[in-house]
């Protein structure tokens, strides 16, 4: 009996592993751009599918299986569309928190995921793109007019919309970049911060010869704040740095 409980949930253990790894793969490929998965709540959400995928479902299988058992496929099949149903919540959770755009907003840049972006209401035509597409580039133009200003700010204060969501204001990156890289971290509060954290100091090790070449900005999310860092020609994004930047500022 232990053998046969013991293959039918490592035959559904191979069977979810394929299955999970096909869609967080896909979630992955298609929507997670590599540098902000860390600053995403894409590891808390994938360890919800795979604890309640790869380890409840096969444990569930091996307790209920009896080969004899009338009830056996009820059983199973209760079990497989809790699976089901933990990995479509999963997926659409992972969706729901994938970066659309990643916005520069007057000092910083902020990931606006697919539950907050706007994609419908922005001007140019780059920035009415899909829901399911990967984290663009784009910087927020704050508007000339007073009363819109002033619109911008009551919904930021009242904890709705901000500048760095609203779609209406983006203007092409391309445009802005001298703007963007003036906005740097001091590259030397960068080095005196890598004497006590680990992150930055690893970073530099990893990067020493090309440091000169890049860019620190804060970066803001829903999940936490870190560092970006931004190639100096290019000003596109090559890495983050899971630390806090507003704190390297009081050391």
């Amino acid at each position: 009996m232990f053998k046969s409980k013991l293959k039918a949930s490592l035959i559904h253990l191979i069977i979810s592993i394929l299955l999970v790894g096909l869609v967080i793969g896909s979630l992955v490929f298609f929507l997670f751009p590599q540098l902000f998965i860390n600053v995403s709540d894409f590891k808390e959400i994938a360890t919800i599918i795979i604890t309640v995928d790869l380890i409840l479902g096969p444990l569930l299988t091996f307790v209920v299986f009896q080969p004899k058992k009338k009830t056996l496929k009820f059983d199973l099949s209760v079990i497989a569309a809790i699976q089901v149903a933990a990995l479509v919540y999963g997926a659409h959770a992972l969706y729901q928190v994938h970066p659309v755009y990643v916005t520069f907003n007057v000092d910083r840049f902020t990931i606006v995921n697919a539950r907050d972006a706007l994609p419908e209401k922005a001007v140019f035509e780059e920035y009415k793109i899909s829901k399911l597409s990967s984290a663009k580039l784009a910087f927020a133009k704050m508007p000339d007019d007073v009363a819109k200003r002033n619109e911008i700010a009551f919904s930021a204060a009242n904890g709705t919309r901000d500048l760095d969501q609203r779609t209406e204001y983006y203007e092409p990156y391309e445009n802005h970049i001298d703007t963007v890289l003036a906005k740097g971290i001091d590259q030397e509060i960068i080095m005196n911060a890598a004497v006590s954290n680990n992150e930055i100091s690893d970073f530099i090790e990893d990067n020493k010869s090309e440091i000169d070449n890049f860019v620190f900005l804060p970066l803001n999310s829903d999940r936490k704040d870190a560092i970006i860092v931004l190639d100096k020609l290019s000003a596109k994004p090559i890495a983050t740095i899971d630390t806090d930047p507003w704190e390297l500022s009081k050391n």
